[in-house]
């Protein structure tokens, strides 16, 4: 086992409320730390969070005599950025522009900025937006829900994060909503639960604030001081809200109904959970303050969102430092309990108030993650640190999400970015332009290429839990034959990336060095090389030979994980 000294557990405060080491005056004896004069307020600045969290890890390697992995280098750091931010590895055209192993990118940035900068660039893009609404989507109401439900759910979750929403915000939308899917469509949400309290209770209980209390529904918990009362007093601020539709067709609209405003002691009063009268409470038997005005649901949103509510702080910080490094602080992720305590619980503790300080700002966070050497440690291990699973001494090679590689393989492939037509009319067929009908048959080719691919996704990947777990590449049978048996390059008369790489690529080793940066989001190594002059003579020749080698390269481990 290993141990941390009292001077450590100080550090971790230090170092981590206030940034940087060496704004204190930390004496060896490890009796007196003082700060200086003037320490930075919390929320302020992710880069000194970054900084506090390499300084403190390094402090604690050489305790536990761990000897870290170095940093990756640029072609490693891109890769990941991207597939981590937007969901799919960088084209070669990025590739060029962050200008991996030398010291300036396309943007002028220099040395150490270059990697900051790109996480910003990355963070600011649409398709962040996209592949985070993606990734909460599934994390809130699964793959398995009903379309509609996905539908409205992604299109708040897309907008908020383009906009960069506060969490705290969005988590109240969602839990508290009230009206329709014209203007809210975070209904979803609710939708998706199909008027079932106790299903509402379990899953926001869990996802947004890391506790597992669906045992209680039916009897006290078995290890946890959770009774079936508490739960009770969780379902009781869901009990009132139902949500409905109207309408048919294009029109049909969804909203939430039954809420009751409480204006007295006895609107607070809820009946038929477990077939008696009670007042709403939160969890940890916190007491449901009678608030004047407001729904029992946006009251529960309100205590949940809170700056002071140290569940929900902590277990976002968990949810992205598990995302971004393949554990959190608490594994599994969003089950916190007397049995599975935080691994560091000061340092989770003060990353939790800086999350909220920062106003529940998840770029700020993930710039502090990102920015840090333990996002950008190698995977290759040493002997002193290749048994570490505690102090994120190395990275850890994690498998993509299915949202992650179908992102991957639409990108790659590059049917939809390259086929792209302008607007056709909405009238009859037979009233269409020559023009238009030719767009309209690349428009379909195109739409059927993604069905199918979507299709071959589902079937492979359904059963998926809903995050990315930690541990090595073990994919199954089915997904393997999915890659190989797709038809991943799409109707032959449809541009792809290779048909552009062709054209734009007479010589072979210019072709291969496109196609290894188109698929695998990296140039290849001197390696990679040498080996495909020696195989690629005996694939017979013509373009054949290249689509072959692009669709090989999808059938890797490496396509189909972060490294």
């Amino acid at each position: 086992m290993l141990r941390r000294s009292p001077f450590l557990a100080l550090l971790a405060v230090v170092s981590l409320t206030f940034g940087v080491l060496s704004q204190y005056d930390v004496f060896a004896d490890e009796k007196k730390t003082e700060a200086k004069k003037d320490e930075p307020a919390l929320g302020q600045d992710p880069h000194k969070l970054a900084d506090g969290l390499s300084k403190l890890f390094d402090q604690l390697l050489a305790e536990s005599k761990i000897k870290p992995s170095k940093l990756c280098d640029d072609d490693t750091f891109l890769r990941r950025a991207y597939l981590d931010l937007v969901g799919r590895p960088p084209l070669p055209r990025e590739i060029d522009e962050f200008n991996p192993g030398s010291r300036k990118d396309a943007f002028g940035n220099k040395g150490d900025d270059k990697r900051p900068a790109l996480i910003d660039r990355l963070l600011e893009s649409p398709e962040h937006a996209r592949h985070f609404a993606d990734m909460w989507t599934v994390i809130t109401i699964g793959r398995d829900a009903d379309g509609n439900s996905k539908r409205f759910l992604r299109q708040y979750l897309e907008t908020s994060f383009a906009q960069n929403k506060p969490w705290s915000e969005m988590v109240y939308d969602m839990v508290a909503v009230i009206g329709d899917t014209t203007e809210h469509p975070e209904v979803g949400y609710l939708m998706s639960f199909e008027n079932k309290p106790q299903d509402m209770v379990g899953i926001t209980s869990k996802v947004f604030l890391g506790k597992q209390i669906q045992c209680a529904e039916c009897h006290d918990h078995p290890y946890e001081d959770f009774t079936q009362n508490d739960f009770r007093g969780m379902q009781a601020f869901f009990t009132h809200g139902r949500t409905g539709a109207r309408g048919d067709g294009a029109n049909r609209v969804w909203y939430t109904r039954g809420d009751k405003v409480v204006k007295d002691k006895h609107d607070a009063l809820v009946h038929n959970v477990g077939k008696q009268w009670l007042y709403p409470q939160f969890i940890g038997r916190e007491s449901y303050e009678l608030t004047l005005g407001k729904t029992l649901r946006q009251s529960l949103a309100e205590w949940m969102t809170s700056p002071d509510n140290t569940y929900f702080r902590e277990m976002g910080v968990n949810r992205y430092m598990a995302y971004f490094l393949g554990m959190g602080f608490v594994t599994p992720v969003d089950d916190f309990n007397s049995l599975n305590e935080p691994s560091f619980p000061k340092v989770l503790e003060i990353m939790g108030k800086d999350f909220a300080a920062s106003g529940y700002d998840t770029r700020y966070l993930i710039r502090a993650i990102m920015n840090s050497d333990l996002y950008q440690r190698e995977v290759d291990t040493n002997r002193t640190n290749r048994n570490d699973f505690k102090y994120y001494s190395r990275a850890y090679v994690r498998k993509l999400t299915p949202e992650q590689i179908h992102r991957s393989i639409l990108h790659v492939v590059g049917i939809e970015r390259l086929n792209q037509v302008e607007p056709i009319r909405d009238v009859p067929e037979n009233q269409l332009t020559p023009e238009e009908k030719a767009s309209k048959k690349i428009l379909d080719g195109v739409n059927g290429w993604k069905g199918h691919i979507y299709n071959q996704m589902r079937i492979a990947y359904g059963a998926e839990p809903d995050m990315r777990e930690l541990g090595d590449y073990d994919g199954t049978i089915v997904q393997a034959l999915m890659l190989l048996n797709s038809h991943l390059l799409g109707p032959g008369w449809l541009t792809n990336s290779i048909d552009k790489i062709c054209e734009e690529h007479a010589n072979h080793n210019d072709r291969v060095r496109a196609i290894f940066m188109t698929v695998l989001g990296r140039r290849p190594t001197a390696r990679d090389a040498a080996i495909m002059g020696g195989v690629m003579a005996n694939w017979g020749g013509g373009n054949a030979v290249y689509e072959d080698l692009f669709v090989a390269l999808m059938n890797t481990t490496e396509f189909a994980t972060n490294h």
